[in-house]
């Protein structure tokens, strides 16, 4: 008879991939970025509608800015331990973009509008590596558009609110092993991988708020908080059978029914929930016009405890269900920001920054789908006036992962049950350019 893949697995390799802190991109403006991402506190370009919408109030008349984000990532996984096996992720580069609007509409009252894509990264294995059975493809796209309004309470003290439309989807591939019994003689033959193929999308909508403080004309202090998005996704499963062996022509239509019958396939749903998204800053702006920025960022990730997918046309042939439930049980995670900005010339800027971005996977859940860890970024840059209108800012960040060693993996290669045990290493080159325009 054909093996049957474990659900449980097909089920977390679309968790993980999807919305896991190791696709989540924080770098939504260059000159954020290149502080290190630590603008909450000073909010004070056109990107603030994202990172705190309350400091759009500090830009009189019409603003726009626009850019993009080229991110190169690189992973090599070493195992399944005891094995000494090293693979690496193929080359790819991702270029999520942005663009903001703000306008005042009188001295109290401003709007703005955002578009990003706050998740947006993915990973491809080989077709024939160790874990072609866990993870080959993995992508994930989300696009937000973001409309905001802020309003001037005191001279010192501005509140903001927002809405998120959201857009998702996500493209998930990897392969089955298959074997099939000779039901004369119960030999067992091997058979060509099946290819598994699932694809789902999602429109859906949260919403987001912000203050801004300044206690004393050179420092202020800012507050961001985004809600959950829940994310009701639906798509298909799809499968690509092997070619039939010659030898076992007699046999072809019982297989291959077999096969269809026996793995996953048809319409799947899954909701997905990305946590709450809570952010303080602070920013000091010195007489000279040097600024000095910190954030501390908090990710709810503890409300991301299972996922659950329900298949509308299959059932798992050993307990007749047509749910799957795994267990994630993500931990909550941080990440603590600090940069700054100095004003080199009249019209030129440098900058630089660095973060601590603790990630909220445990090692029992850790999968190729997502090779995170506890990581370091490290950043620099620098903003240019052209004119008294246009502005162009440029920022590169790299993003040091910790080598990652896995010892009490809970996952496991289906088939085999070997867990995924071993060591990862990982890192990302990132290079950011906004051109900004004041109407």
């Amino acid at each position: 008879m054909l093996r049957n893949i474990s659900i449980v697995l097909f089920a977390a390799i679309f968790s993980a991939g999807l919305f896991a802190s190791g696709f989540q991109i924080n770098e939504h403006g260059s000159r954020a970025m290149s502080m290190g991402g630590a603008f909450t506190g000073l909010a004070d370009d056109p990107s603030a509608v994202y990172f705190n919408s309350a400091g759009i109030t500090q830009l009189p008349g019409t603003n726009i800015s626009l850019g993009a984000t080229l991110i190169f990532p690189t992973s090599t996984f070493t195992g399944p331990a005891p094995q000494k096996t090293s693979s690496s992720l193929e080359k790819q580069f991702f270029t999520p973009v942005n663009f903001y609007f703000t306008h005042q509409l009188n001295e109290k009252l401003f709007i703005g509008l955002g578009f990003n894509s706050p998740f947006g990264l993915g990973t491809k294995w080989d077709e024939n590596w160790v874990g072609r059975y866990n993870a080959l493809e993995t992508e994930v796209r989300t696009f937000n558009l973001s409309p905001v309004i802020a309003y001037k309470v005191t001279d010192n003290f501005s509140a903001s609110f927002g809405l998120t439309l959201s857009y998702a989807d996500v493209l998930i591939t990897r392969k089955i092993a298959a074997v099939f019994t000779n039901p004369m003689n119960g030999t067992v033959i091997p058979l060509d991988d099946v290819h598994l193929k699932m694809t789902g999308d999602a429109i859906t909508y949260g919403f987001n708020a912000g203050i801004l403080y300044f206690p004393l004309k050179e420092l202020s202090i800012g507050a961001s908080f985004k809600s959950q998005i829940r994310y009701e996704m639906e798509g298909d499963a799809e499968l690509t059978l092997p070619k039939i062996p010659s030898t076992l022509s007699a046999y072809e239509n019982l297989i291959l029914g077999r096969m269809a019958v026996g793995y996953p396939h048809g319409p799947i749903n899954a909701p997905l929930t990305v946590p709450i998204v809570f952010t303080t800053g602070v920013a000091y702006r010195s007489p000279e016009g040097h600024k000095i920025v910190a954030d501390f960022q908090f990710n709810a990730w503890e409300s991301y405890d299972k996922l659950e997918i329900e298949f509308a046309e299959w059932k798992n042939p050993e307990n007749g269900s047509n749910v799957s439930s795994s267990n994630r049980k993500f931990k909550n995670s941080w990440i603590a920001r600090l940069g700054g900005e100095f004003q080199a010339l009249e019209k030129f800027r440098l900058r630089g920054g660095v973060y601590y971005d603790k990630n909220p996977i445990r090692d029992e859940r850790l999968d190729f789908t997502l090779p995170d860890a506890d990581r370091i970024g490290m950043n620099i840059g620098a903003g240019f006036d052209v004119t008294d209108y246009i502005t162009v800012d440029a920022s590169y960040l790299y993003i040091y992962f910790y080598d990652r060693e896995i010892n009490t993996s809970g996952e496991f290669i289906p088939i085999s049950k070997v867990p995924l045990n071993g060591s990862y290493e990982t890192g990302a080159n990132l290079f950011s350019l906004n051109l900004s325009f004041k109407l």
